[in-house]
């Protein structure tokens, strides 16, 4: 690409954490709906250092997106701290917007008056002209990204397919550098071939950058020698087990029996015995209530995403504080640092 370049501000400081501890749940309990329904997540405690590839399993409506939105700072999770990012208060510190990134399904979709949720945004937008600014701050990274991810910079938004669009994702939310990388089953829409090289490239990111990364998934193929940690969410919101992989008794027995597909055979084996439990008792998947869907939440109560001092439900309703985040957001608080 030949677009101008422009050398990338520096990026706010993170003090000294604790590196084993790059991402720190304690004691965690969340409800969508306090009044109405059953918590999501019970009592929950997760801790991986830094450098970690953990991926995420559990069932459906176990709550692993629930948990990934919050260690992503989209909800407020009590009590207050229970969820540290590089040291930090994962909800409120507003440095982590740029050593942390989330990717989710639902990006590119809006909202639209008797269309419904979910619509593909149509924008007449040349994929170098997205977020410009940012790609071109990190031009060899951008680069590196395009061509790793076959992308053609000149792809209109408004003709894109699925696959299409989700590898532009990536490389908009991956173009800077990040320390904490959040993935809620980003890879359902790539081809084979791209979902190899893009993991290739994320365990580059780990060993050698450090990077913390937190993977749900559904699709094991080419992840048996992949992470280093797992963690084990049950459909009853808590722990099954978590801890580095080699520290997993199943893992060596079937690395023994050179089992050609060992993360499926964990995971068949964590949630089948999850499954028969179910049907034998008749257990049903808890619904988790219509805030479960992004698209559902009100814009009034978040204050455009990750800024400090959003409103949030409470009685009485707590009220912004004219910090200069919330006068300028993040443009405010990067030049408070730089």
């Amino acid at each position: 690409m030949c677009n101008p370049t422009k050398k990338a501000k520096p990026l706010p400081t993170i003090p000294p954490y604790d590196e084993t501890k790059a991402i720190s749940v304690s004691d965690l309990t969340f409800s969508y709906d306090p009044a109405t329904l059953a918590p999501t997540l019970k009592n929950l405690n997760l801790e991986l250092p830094k450098a970690s590839r953990c991926l995420l399993i559990g069932a459906n409506g176990s709550g692993k997106s629930t948990l990934l939105r919050l260690i992503s700072g989209r909800h407020l999770a009590k009590p207050e701290g229970c969820i540290q990012v590089l040291g930090l208060n994962s909800f409120r510190d507003t440095r982590l917007n740029f050593h942390r990134s989330y990717l989710e399904t639902d990006w590119g979709m809006r909202t639209v008056a008797f269309a419904g949720c979910g619509v593909p945004l149509m924008a007449d937008i040349p994929v170098s002209q997205m977020m410009e600014k940012l790609q071109n701050s990190y031009p060899e990274r951008r680069d590196e990204l395009i061509d790793m991810l076959g992308i053609d910079p000149e792809w209109r938004m408004h003709q894109l397919s699925d696959g299409q669009r989700r590898r532009v994702q990536l490389l908009i939310q991956l173009v800077r550098p990040f320390k904490i990388l959040l993935l809620d089953e980003v890879t359902v829409s790539l081809d084979v071939c791209v979902r190899q090289d893009l993991l290739k490239w994320l365990e580059r990111e780990s060993v050698d950058r450090g990077a913390t990364i937190v993977y749900a998934t559904h699709i094991f193929d080419g992840l048996d020698d992949w992470a280093s940690h797992l963690f084990y969410l049950t459909s009853e919101g808590n722990c099954g087990w978590q801890g580095k992989i080699n520290e997993l008794e199943i893992y060596h027995k079937l690395k023994a029996e050179n089992h050609p597909c060992k993360m499926l055979a964990i995971a068949d084996h964590w949630l089948r015995k999850e499954l028969e439990h179910n049907r034998k008792h008749k257990k049903m998947e808890k619904a988790q209530g219509e805030l479960a869907y992004q698209a559902m939440v009100d814009p009034a109560d978040h204050q455009g995403g990750y800024s400090s001092g959003r409103n949030i439900r409470t009685n009485p309703p707590l009220k912004r504080d004219g910090r200069l985040s919330d006068i300028m957001g993040n443009r405010g608080v990067l030049e408070k640092h730089s």
